[in-house]
């Protein structure tokens, strides 16, 4: 039996995440992208992370990590989406 072990995969779900986290302390300098990039990077970090979770020689917790990251940033850009497009909200 072979040893599991990191893959590419698994880092990028796990970097793409980070990155998802981290990207709304970037959104003075690109502010237009912001979305875009957000809608893209979920989508590649959960079909990532799901892909690295499918494989049987695969080590799991940076898939989960970055499966968790992803969807904490769809939850954030949802209730940001929510709250902009509300029609009696405030803002």
């Amino acid at each position: 039996m072979k040893d599991k072990k990191y893959s590419w995969i698994s880092f990028t779900s796990f970097g793409l995440g980070v990155f998802l986290i981290l990207h709304p302390l970037l959104t003075n300098i690109y502010p237009k992208f912001f979305m875009v990039i957000q809608y893209i990077g979920i989508t590649l970090t959960i079909i990532l992370s799901v892909i690295a979770l499918l494989k049987k020689n695969e080590k799991k917790p940076l898939a989960i990590i970055g499966l968790i990251l992803a969807i904490i940033m769809m939850i954030f850009v949802g209730i940001l989406l929510y709250i902009s497009f509300n029609k009696y909200s405030p803002y």
